[in-house]
């Protein structure tokens, strides 16, 4: 109780703004509405961003494109998920199933961070100073990055791919789930027309293996955010 009191009060404490925060590292992935707005050359990617960490700010899932490089912001992708503005406590352990476009290839999760200069490497931790009325706080971010083992999924020109859901879990990692039925409901009639590509490549490691619960600043390993 007192570690999320702590979180709670150093939140408030820090005044946004002032960090020196660098621009997150990749391209953010354009969203789509339909299969009438993707691109000549680009193929749609449905998927899911969710956390049972409270995040403060947005949290990012990277991919790399095959045959590229990490260092290359062009062959990075990233995805976020943010807390709703009118939300009351965490509202982020739902399904939020957006579409994408992207260039054809093969994408492999390849990091999560908070509020990162570049793409965490493997088990990195991001760290930010904010300023705050009482003096400085360091503050650890929620961050990780995989190896070639992590989970991939591939896009095809013209044909949409069910990426799935990607979880941050309180372990600081990210886990990966079908998107139930009900939920892609929706999404899966407005692109019937185009066909499906093959379903994502996940390791059993990387399967979600327990349902998300709503938490506070806090994770399994005493971390505060």
């Amino acid at each position: 109780m007192r570690s999320v009191l702590f979180a709670f009060f150093a939140a408030c404490l820090a005044i946004p703004g002032w960090g020196s925060v660098a621009a997150d590292p990749g391209i953010e992935a354009q969203r789509v509405s339909g299969p009438s707005a993707v691109e000549e050359g680009h193929g749609a990617v449905v998927i899911s961003i969710r956390s049972e960490i409270y995040l403060d700010d947005p949290i990012h899932v990277f991919f790399l494109r095959e045959g590229g490089d990490i260092a290359n912001d062009e062959d990075v992708v990233r995805f976020k998920r943010r807390q709703g503005f009118f939300a009351f406590g965490n509202d982020t352990v739902s399904y939020k199933i957006q579409a994408f476009q992207l260039r054809p290839g093969t994408y492999r999760l390849v990091a999560h961070g908070m509020n990162c200069a570049k793409v965490p490497t493997i088990n990195e931790r991001c760290l930010v100073e904010e300023p705050g009325i009482y003096g400085s706080l360091e503050l650890s971010r929620p961050s990780r990055g995989y190896g070639e083992e992590a989970p991939t999924f591939e896009v095809r020109a013209g044909s949409v791919t069910y990426a799935g859901d990607f979880a941050l879990t309180g372990r600081n990692t990210i886990e990966w789930s079908q998107i139930p039925v009900r939920e892609l409901e929706r999404t899966r009639r407005r692109f019937r027309e185009m066909p499906i590509a093959p379903e994502p490549v996940v390791p059993e490691d990387f399967l979600l293996k327990y349902g998300l619960n709503a938490r506070s600043y806090e994770d399994d390993a005493g971390r505060l955010y």
